[in-house]
């Protein structure tokens, strides 16, 4: 059974994982949200104004108020750096899947791997959940090494499984992760 508690504040040796703000709008605008090889991969248009991400933040904000709802900031040297959330979440299976972006200047620094596997700690020891999945397109390397790297499996090789921004039909790769392979990896008590 799951024991959700919302978005909490994470903390890491480099980094921080809070809720967004409205506060949050221009970095997230200017370090990210406005990069075209930031949102290439994702299911988001680039934002094309600071206005399209105050619109953006004016939706998801509100949702903090549920406790199954899981989305936070990247926050690196001072700087917000991106997002990583849950979505699909199941109760009844325990499971949910994990998106996350991150702008180009930061990339190849290890801050994605370090938020995600923080993200993964506090998923399988304080929520419960019994497993966490992720896709990626195959031309996004860097993406599908983030999940490697917190020691997620392949399971399946999905074919033409989405169309691109350039209407190229793209492979995806499956990547999951269960509670108790987590908990071996980490030596914890299952």
């Amino acid at each position: 059974m799951l024991n959700h508690k919302g978005t909490v504040t994470l903390t890491t040796p480099r980094l921080v994982l809070r809720r967004l703000t409205m506060d949050d709008a221009q970095p997230m605008y200017d370090n990210w949200a406005s990069d075209d090889n930031t949102s290439k991969f994702l299911s988001w248009e680039t934002h094309k104004s600071v206005e399209d991400t105050r619109e953006v933040l004016a939706k998801w904000i509100p949702q903090y108020e549920n406790t199954d709802y899981y989305h936070w900031v990247i926050g690196y040297e001072g700087t917000l750096v991106g997002t990583a959330h849950f979505f699909h979440v199941s109760d009844n299976d325990e499971k949910c899947e994990i998106g996350y972006c991150m702008g180009p200047t930061w990339w190849n620094k290890g801050i994605m791997t370090e938020a995600v596997g923080e993200i993964f700690r506090f998923a399988f020891e304080d929520v419960n959940f019994y497993k966490i999945y992720a896709m990626h397109d195959i031309i996004n390397v860097g993406s599908g090494r983030v999940m490697q790297k917190n020691h997620m499996k392949q399971e399946g090789y999905l074919h033409e499984h989405t169309k691109r921004k350039d209407g190229t039909r793209g492979d995806m790769i499956y990547f999951a992760i269960l509670g108790k392979e987590w908990n071996n990896i980490h030596n914890k008590e299952i």
